[in-house]
């Protein structure tokens, strides 16, 4: 039995999640806290010359990412695309919290496709290796231009 138990939990910490993206409302979403000493955070993050800060109320602020570019071996041939995204930060005593939404896809003839249509299926994020790839590659992007710290945790 305990043989049994052992395995079910490793089955299950194996398909859990390898990313910071969920699914809510049938929209993707990429969110993280970071544990930081630091302040001016969203200074600091407005600063990056394809973001910038659009509003502010006391400790949350809302932005937009414009036409970033990366891509990663293996990722889906849309993934060569510029793409743009909405955030918001929301600062706290030795922490913030970073969400990203409104992922979106531009084309060269100016055509915009919002990310659920390469990550998700049926309102759910697809199971298959491109998603994965693509997904762990915008993952890395954003820990990468929303973090200047050591650590971070996926939860506030």
């Amino acid at each position: 039995m305990k043989f049994f138990l052992f395995f079910f939990l490793f089955s299950l910490s194996c398909w859990s999640q390898a990313n910071d993206f969920s699914v809510r409302h049938k929209e993707l979403i990429w969110e993280n806290v970071i544990i930081t000493n630091e302040t001016g955070i969203p200074e600091r993050i407005a600063r990056h010359s394809r973001l910038s800060i659009i509003s502010s109320d006391k400790s949350i602020y809302k932005g937009k990412g414009s036409l970033l570019k990366i891509n990663c071996p293996g990722s889906p041939e849309f993934m060569q695309n510029d793409f743009s995204f909405d955030f918001e930060i929301e600062t706290g005593a030795g922490k913030y919290r970073i969400t990203v939404y409104n992922i979106v896809y531009h084309t060269a003839k100016g055509k915009e496709t919002a990310a659920e249509k390469y990550f998700l299926s049926k309102g759910v994020l697809k199971n298959d290796e491109a998603t994965k790839t693509g997904l762990n590659c915008i993952d890395a992007y954003f820990n990468r231009i929303f973090t200047n710290t050591l650590a971070y945790k996926n939860k506030m």
